[in-house]
């Protein structure tokens, strides 16, 4: 009696089933966040005496990204007779007290910033503000100080922008889309008024009123 052969049977390995080329198909985890550096709200102030301006700081990571839960120390020189602090975690309250120059500092990890605050009696009664100079998707200054019922010249340059307030102290007519001329707009009331172009991300500026 012949016995029937034995058929050896090949078994597959399953991709699945079996190790290899090791990593478990999932990614690696974000790098940890480190403090590189800190951001001001405001790099300049101009105040007069008893005026007050709210500064706030940003702790940044190397990716740019804000961080929650740092602990900012805020610091004045000199350290008195131009302005006082009131610090409130990441944002502190500037006061003018005295005419002059003085030096705000924010640390954090011995990360620093700084801001210039001037005390000083008289602004001017207008200021001119180029709108996309040489093709900037910019206003130029950003920033300018008048005294209340100062004017501020808007001047464009033949490219097409708008002027558009965020929610200023009193209202104040939007000036519509346009490439060329010159707007002008009177600022009776003391204040902040921020304003942006629209159509152009970024392009923004602030008038700050005395």
């Amino acid at each position: 009696m012949r016995h029937p052969k034995f058929i050896p049977l090949l078994v597959s390995c399953a991709l699945a089933g079996c190790g290899g080329g090791g990593g478990n198909g999932g990614t690696n985890p974000p790098p940890t966040p480190v403090l590189t550096s800190v951001t001001l709200s405001k790099s300049t102030a101009t105040l007069r005496p008893t005026e007050s301006t709210t500064i706030t700081a940003t702790p940044k990571d190397q990716n740019g990204n804000a961080m929650s839960g740092q602990t900012v120390d805020w610091t004045i020189a000199p350290t008195s007779g131009v302005v006082s602090i009131a610090p409130s975690g990441a944002s502190v309250t500037v006061t003018g007290t005295a005419l002059g120059q003085a030096t705000l500092t924010a640390t954090v990890q011995q990360k620093v910033a700084n801001a210039t605050i001037t005390v000083q009696n008289s602004f001017p009664s207008s200021a001119d503000i180029a709108v996309g100079a040489g093709g900037a998707n910019a206003f130029d200054p950003q920033a300018v100080d008048i005294a209340a019922g100062g004017t501020v010249n808007f001047n464009w340059n033949g490219v097409t922008h708008n002027v558009t307030w965020q929610s200023p102290p009193v209202s104040v007519s939007n000036i519509a889309d346009r490439s060329s001329g010159t707007v002008s707009v009177t600022l009776n009331t003391a204040g902040t008024y921020n304003y942006q172009c629209t159509l152009h991300a970024g392009m923004s500026g602030t008038i700050t009123v005395h």
